[in-house]
């Protein structure tokens, strides 16, 4: 089968339709198209170019990669360092709450003494009541035993002299 134009199929086709009784029909005439060959300013691609081309996509996309890797490295060690920081974090936060908790037994622990404490102040405060009869009855019906020792009798001393008398009488002038 030889091979035909575009243009030629178009007009064998509208030759072969025949249009219905009634339809409004449109002509057209046809037109030779004549095929320009245009002018390319492209440099058809030699296989050097598109390999010097490739080489330089490849260049580039390992520069991407090593790049990539490098940023890698740095984020694993960001976050590295940032689960360190958080599990001393949580020990800090686990330390706090026992001390809290501690804190707060201390502060009951004190507040209850403080409340007996009052309590008492107040019982110390309220004016004592009269000894009643029956405990002055009781402390009068205790009696003290008294001692009965023996009179120490005093040296007596010996009778003085006249001459002596005169010697301590010196002071009475």
């Amino acid at each position: 089968m030889p091979k035909k134009n575009l243009s030629n199929l178009i007009q064998e086709e509208a030759q072969k339709f025949i249009p219905l009784q009634g339809e409004p029909v449109i002509e057209v005439a046809a037109e030779a198209v004549l095929e320009t060959q245009t002018l390319t300013t492209e440099i058809p691609d030699s296989p050097s170019n598109k390999e010097l081309e490739l080489e330089a996509r490849i260049e580039k996309l390992g520069q991407t990669i090593t790049a990539l890797k490098q940023k890698e490295d740095t984020l694993k060690n960001k976050i590295s360092d940032l689960q360190i920081v958080v599990t001393e974090k949580d020990a800090l936060v686990e330390r706090l709450t026992t001390e809290l908790q501690e804190t707060k037994q201390t502060a009951l622990q004190l507040a209850d003494s403080n409340s007996q404490l009052l309590e008492e102040i107040k019982v110390f405060k309220q004016p004592h009541p009269q000894p009643s009869e029956q405990a002055t009855q009781i402390s009068k019906s205790i009696q003290y035993k008294k001692s009965h020792r023996s009179i120490e009798r005093l040296q007596e001393k010996p009778t003085q002299d006249s001459e002596d008398f005169s010697k301590n009488t010196w002071l009475y002038d």
